[in-house]
């Protein structure tokens, strides 16, 4: 699957559920009991919005090599 992220549109919790792999329903609970596992968000808006380009930019960041032993904790995630 390929995503667009060059246009200045904002996602919604559904759009960063289909670019990370969870439900949105999972998007929609971790904003309010786990935000530091979500992208950054824009701040100062109504509902929870997400700039494309700061999402990837987050996978980057936070999707490293596989430690000792070949075992990820977590759910697993494809490389981007």
């Amino acid at each position: 699957m390929t995503h667009a992220v060059t246009d200045d549109r904002l996602w919604t919790a559904r759009e960063l559920a289909n670019f990370l792999g969870y439900s949105e329903s999972t998007v929609t609970r971790m904003v309010s009991q786990e935000p530091d596992k979500l992208p950054p968000r824009v701040a100062a808006l109504g509902r929870p919005r997400w700039l494309p380009s700061a999402a990837l930019q987050w996978v980057r960041e936070n999707t490293g090599p596989r430690p000792v032993g070949g075992r990820r904790m977590g759910r697993p995630r494809s490389p981007i």
